[in-house]
């Protein structure tokens, strides 16, 4: 498990990473808005960022969301 600090400037919170290769998916986690999701190896670039944006959007304003959303797609494809 990979665990990241997300520094934005109204929010500053952990990401928490977790890559299952057997399943082929990932498994992130913030825990400081209450939010969690599950998504394949599939789903990647700007349609990542569009999925995660459309999730973290019922939790935080546009700007935040978009933010973590990219930060988020940039840390997976890291992993």
């Amino acid at each position: 498990m990979k665990i990241r600090q997300s520094n934005g400037e109204n929010l500053t919170c952990k990401v928490y990473i977790h890559e299952n290769k057997k399943e082929e998916n990932f498994l992130v986690s913030v825990p400081d808005i209450f939010f969690s999701i599950q998504f394949d190896y599939e789903l990647y670039g700007e349609s990542l960022v569009e999925h995660l944006y459309l999730h973290l959007f019922n939790l935080l304003d546009e700007q935040e969301a978009n933010e973590l959303a990219q930060r988020i797609a940039q840390w997976t494809s890291e992993v």
